[in-house]
């Protein structure tokens, strides 16, 4: 509800004693969830423009221009507090939710992306949640027939209370079928259709909470827009979210700065009893308000009653720039469209200096035997497969999936050629140990991520989970996590296309505050040359040559190997070198171009010796390599094994593309490094120690499938 300085600024602007409805309608639209009021400010320091840019920030969805009259939308929203009391029903709604975002900008959806944060699963409690949270989503998912294409699970302790659910919807449309949340028409008809409207107004999740939305309901919604479409019918079209058919209003008629009249009386409910208030603010999955004009009004209702789709005509658009709303003879509310959306009171918000960390390693103790160290690694929760997880989503239910989960990215085939792929990372460790260094860099691991698969980075989608932002630390957090991001877009020319921010992620437990690290989520996506395929991480041939392209630096904190001697993370994690970062992306880029490179491999979590055994683990090759003396200063079999310094790859090059690889190197003054050969015998022999496949398998695959039921 509204403080006493924001109910103060409502009076004086409305001259009057606001109504009950319209305190309540303010009260959802300037909360931090709906307005971003701390937030927001801080948005310009993305770069939201480009060339390929057709929507950016404000809009449901981003829109990216793919050529060719190819328009990707993405969307990324989180759901984490219904998604901490009841994770089944969390996460089934957040993938609803994010459904209606891409569809309501005219998009067919094509793709999901899931990003997950638990306490350790060796709790049972937190197991038990991922178990419900994997159910929920390929529940709904596979129900709407929509592929998993890829997404991230972390685990910490600082996610213990608040675990944290982001997802991500694809969509795909053509240039003449976009349609925007906007109206520009007084007279125009407002048609709200789809499921009925429920008694949910602001009534969180309890624990035997069954999913908000319906996967026909939503599959109903999906095929009738794309007939409105089709015919295109709609003028503007707005889905039912956060603060519902307020809220829903209030923008579509911000967009063109003019007014609605809207008859409550007239919305078709799921019960009699509802009340107005209750009605306006119910947060009810798979509805859509719609603008049409006279001409196209008896259409649209053709349409809505053939599919059987409960509508009704609520009211109509206005030149008074008032959104008005009547419940049979009353008026309830009248309050001008601008001071809803953004007419708040800017919170005073105080940052907190965030302490300094240090560079030392005195922590480092040199293994004896480093492959039990790279097979304890690789058994990490945070480091090992996934496959539990993804082999319950339906990967490749619309046939456009080109490569399984697993990958550093995945892959879609979308219309007229188009590969474009995809992929999620964020490491919050290095955002607690620098909210800066750590949003940056995940966003270049993602980057990596992408190049790796042969793809051009073209946009980002961020979802910034943070604790409370009335609270000196997290606000900094925050803060410094929004200016590495905007630095990272900047530097490297990649809009933020779309995005959210979920506050309040903390909890008081005996008057001690447990606050999340900081999670900035990236997801990036790049584009495919045409008709290329992605590339792998498994070795590809015995007798090719083995690369790593960049520099190496003795940066262990913050980083896996850490944790795993010390039980903890400490100190300046991996540093953000962005000029290196884009001269080894524009140099691996090149040589996959040319077709000289066979597999490749980003350099993340867990350093060299995990990248090197995970492009074994997945092929019928290994390798026999001599990793004593590579670029940088990294000196030590630790440094070089463990460290997790930005900007590097290795590559599978033959043997006949190897001269012409190295002057591509060489061009771009890349420093890069022969480690090896790929051999016919599938072991990893690292020179002073060798592991066979068959281990780094089973360590790999026991990981987090250990801790799950089967």
């Amino acid at each position: 509800m509204l403080d006493d300085r924001e109910h103060d600024q409502l009076t004086v602007a409305l001259g009057r004693d606001p109504t009950e409805t319209e305190l309540h309608i303010v009260g959802a639209m300037w909360s931090e969830r709906r307005s971003y009021k701390s937030s927001r400010r801080w948005f310009q320091l993305f770069k939201t423009d480009g060339e390929r840019v057709v929507l950016g920030l404000g809009g449901g969805a981003g829109l990216v221009d793919l050529g060719d009259d190819v328009i990707l939308g993405i969307s990324l929203e989180s759901n984490n507090h219904p998604f901490q009391l009841n994770p089944y029903s969390g996460a089934a709604s957040g993938v609803a939710g994010v459904i209606s975002d891409v569809i309501s900008h005219g998009c067919r959806p094509v793709g999901l992306m899931n990003c997950l944060r638990f306490g350790s699963p060796q709790k049972a409690k937190n197991a038990k949640n991922l178990g419900d949270a994997a159910r929920g989503i390929s529940d709904f998912a596979n129900s709407v027939g929509i592929p998993m294409v890829g997404g991230e699970l972390e685990f910490d302790q600082s996610f213990e209370r608040n675990s944290l659910f982001n997802v991500a919807c694809i969509g795909v449309t053509e240039t003449d079928k976009i349609v925007r949340g906007v109206v520009s028409s007084p007279g125009d008809s407002l048609i709200l259709f789809g499921a009925k409207t429920a008694n949910e107004r602001l009534v969180a999740p309890s624990k035997e909470a069954t999913p908000t939305g319906s996967p026909l309901a939503k599959r109903v919604l999906i095929d009738t827009l794309e007939q409105l479409l089709e015919g295109r019918y709609l003028s503007g079209l707005k889905d039912l979210g956060g603060g519902g058919l307020a809220s829903a209003c209030a923008k579509l008629a911000a967009e063109g700065n003019l007014g609605f009249e809207i008859l409550v009386e007239k919305v078709p409910l799921e019960e009699d009893d509802i009340q107005p208030i209750d009605i306006l603010l119910s947060e009810s999955q798979d509805r859509m308000l719609a603008v049409v004009t006279p001409q196209n009004l008896e259409n649209v209702l053709g349409i809505l009653g053939e599919n059987n789709v409960p509508h009704a005509v609520i009211g109509e658009v206005t030149d008074d720039n008032m959104l008005t709303m009547h419940y049979y003879v009353d008026e309830i509310a009248k309050i001008p469209v601008v001071l809803l959306v953004s007419g708040f009171p800017e919170p005073e918000r105080r940052e907190e200096y965030l302490p300094e960390r240090t560079a030392s390693t005195a922590w480092l103790m040199e293994p004896k035997d480093h492959s039990k160290v790279l097979l304890s690694l690789l058994q990490s929760v945070n480091i090992s497969s996934r496959e539990w997880l993804y082999s319950q989503f339906d990967q490749h239910i619309q046939g456009n999936t080109l490569v399984d989960a697993g990958e550093n990215a995945g892959v879609l085939e979308l219309p007229k050629g188009k590969r474009v792929a995809f992929t999620a990372a964020c490491n919050s460790t290095w955002c607690l140990l620098d909210p800066f260094i750590g949003a940056a860099n995940s966003a270049a691991l993602a980057l990596r991520n992408i190049v790796s698969m042969g793809a051009e980075p073209i946009l980002i989608a961020d979802c910034l989970n943070l604790g409370n932002p009335e609270r000196p630390e997290p606000y900094a957090q925050f803060v410094e996590t929004a200016r590495g991001i905007g630095e990272f877009s900047h530097h490297f020319d990649i809009p933020v296309v779309t995005g959210n921010v979920s506050p309040y992620n903390e909890a008081e437990v005996e008057g001690a505050v447990s606050r999340i690290n900081p999670t900035p989520q990236i997801i990036m996506a790049g584009a495919l040359g045409q008709g290329r395929l992605p590339l792998r991480r498994n070795l590809c041939t015995p007798w090719a040559n083995v690369f790593l392209v960049g520099e190496t630096h003795r940066e262990l904190n913050g980083t896996e190997f850490q944790r795993f001697q010390l039980g903890a993370v400490e100190g300046i994690p991996p540093g953000y070198q962005p000029e290196v970062e884009k001269k080894t992306m524009n140099a691996v880029l090149s040589a996959i171009e040319k077709g000289l490179v066979r597999s490749c491999n980003n350099i993340g979590r867990g350093g060299l010796g995990v990248a090197l055994l995970k492009m074994v683990i997945r092929g019928d090759y290994g390798f026999r390599l001599d990793i004593s003396d590579v670029p940088g200063t990294a000196k030590t079999q630790s440094d070089i094994l463990y460290s997790e310094s930005s900007a590097r790859y290795i590559v599978e090059v033959t043997e006949t593309k190897q001269p012409e690889f190295l002057e591509t190197m060489n061009q771009h003054a890349v420093p890069v490094c022969e480690l090896g050969l790929t051999m016919a015998e599938p072991k990893a022999s690292f020179g002073s120690f060798v592991i066979d496949r068959e281990d780094a398998q089973k360590s790999y695959e026991k990981g987090l499938r250990r801790y799950m039921k089967k």
